[in-house]
């Protein structure tokens, strides 16, 4: 039926941007978006809503940069018209300040009004963002509302945690594009995938941005026989570089170092938002990292349960009870090309087993550390730490001290002076049977 307000999307007319994107223009801002996704969790204030995940041409925070007026449509199965609610809340997932010609990681909030009769608002299938109320939209994204799933694995004998409460928590990781067209990692990702898996990983989700063929393949396997474990989405850069094979994309990101890190954000939080309600904690790595528990514990489970109770680094939590994540210092494995191996028993290609010379030092807090996020309170994600959060009785993440666990980074670090006397770590030869 036609409607009076803002007819139904033509799908003609809808502006696809750089293939996995669509477009609005309001005036000198440009939005690209790239999902949709439903939020209605308990402790988020002002839920429930819809966030838009885009690349915005507008760098400041909320109040002090002039972000237009723009719509919601909210489209319902078996409803002619739309919900119509203002946008709100623009909240740019970088905080390091902005240059020109870029376009910022921002997650954009469309609050669903409460419906006479109703315990709770419904989830809408489809969204638009448009300029002024009753347009016809050129936008329509799927709004994502995945469901808590039941897992495909046993779980694992139920124990208490440090909140009281008895639970199996489950466990995801998130990986940032997949940028390696010329480099073959297939051993080191294998590896790296069924260490993971013994940690008590439920799912990895990889973004593919052009890799090698072998590594193609290998992620090809687990999903085709594990899809419950690996999943592999596509991607492209927001600005509009072209998805091009073999070789543009690549040199587009070699080429902007600083728009590629921005763009890292929208896989993040798409991973983020499509897996919240069906794990307890997201983790955002590389395929050269891993949270290492350490002494008698031996899985991620394991450590969030001691994380709880053990204290912050360098601060005092004894008056928390509940953290938005729970983060873990850097440590550097080099290489040692020079050196001799460690265990000569193994093949080179079991390369984590293999380098077990770290450097002697642990980074601080803040410098290249990873955590484990809480889907209860985290709104906003960067590749280190949450950005956003829901800051509703929760405390800010919780540094985990060194003797309880570290995240093993299989790199040299930035400053070469710390490959200076390095320590034997040999922690990870406690999985060695298995992996």
């Amino acid at each position: 039926k036609p409607s009076e307000c803002a007819p139904a999307p033509d799908f003609m007319n809808i502006e696809f941007h750089n293939e996995y994107w669509q477009v609005l223009q309001n005036d000198n801002t440009t939005f690209y978006f790239f999902g949709a996704y439903y939020d209605d969790r308990a402790g988020i204030p002002k839920t429930p809503l819809v966030r838009l995940l885009s690349m915005v041409n507008v760098y400041g925070p909320e109040g002090k940069v002039p972000y237009p007026t723009t719509y919601c449509q909210l489209w319902y199965r078996d409803r002619v018209d739309p919900v119509i609610v203002k946008a709100t809340d623009h909240k740019i997932v970088w905080v390091w300040g902005g240059a020109a010609r870029r376009y910022f990681p921002t997650l954009i909030s469309c609050p669903l009004p409460k419906e006479p009769g109703k315990p709770k608002a419904e989830a809408p299938e489809m969204i638009s963002l448009v300029v002024d109320r009753c347009d016809r939209a050129k936008n329509l994204l799927r709004v994502v509302h995945e469901q808590p799933e039941r897992p495909e694995r046993p779980e694992q004998p139920q124990a208490a945690t440090g909140t009281g409460n008895a639970t199996a928590r489950r466990f995801m990781v998130c990986v940032k594009a997949m940028d390696f067209p010329y480099a073959d990692m297939s051993w080191r990702l294998i590896e790296w995938l069924e260490l993971l898996r013994l940690l008590g990983v439920d799912k990895v989700v990889f973004y593919d941005a052009q890799m090698h063929a072998n590594m193609t393949r290998v992620l090809n396997d687990y999903r085709d026989h594990e899809p419950h474990f690996v999943e592999v989405r596509p991607m492209s850069l927001g600005r509009g570089e072209p998805h091009s094979p073999p070789h543009f994309h690549h040199y587009a990101m070699g080429a902007d170092g600083f728009n590629r890190i921005l763009n890292e954000m929208i896989p993040y939080n798409d991973c983020f938002y499509r897996n919240m309600y069906k794990y307890d904690y997201v983790g955002v790595f590389d395929i050269d990292e891993v949270i290492m528990p350490l002494g008698n514990v031996t899985s991620w489970r394991g450590l969030i349960e001691l994380a709880h109770r053990v204290p912050d680094y360098e601060r005092d939590s004894k008056n928390c009870r509940n953290w938005a994540s729970f983060c873990f210092r850097n440590a550097y494995f080099p290489r040692y090309a020079d050196r001799p191996k460690v265990y000569r028993q193994l093949p080179s290609y079991y390369y984590m087993l293999q380098h077990v010379e770290r450097t002697a030092e642990h980074c601080d807090r803040y410098s290249a550390t990873k955590c484990l996020h809480s889907t209860k309170y985290v709104v906003g994600l960067h590749n280190h730490f949450p950005l956003f959060r829901a800051e509703s009785g929760e405390c800010a993440p919780k540094s985990v001290p060194i003797e309880f666990a570290q995240l093993q980074h299989y790199r040299e670090p930035d400053n070469k002076t710390r490959l200076i006397n390095p320590v034997l770590d040999d922690n990870i030869w406690r999985f060695q049977p298995q992996l």
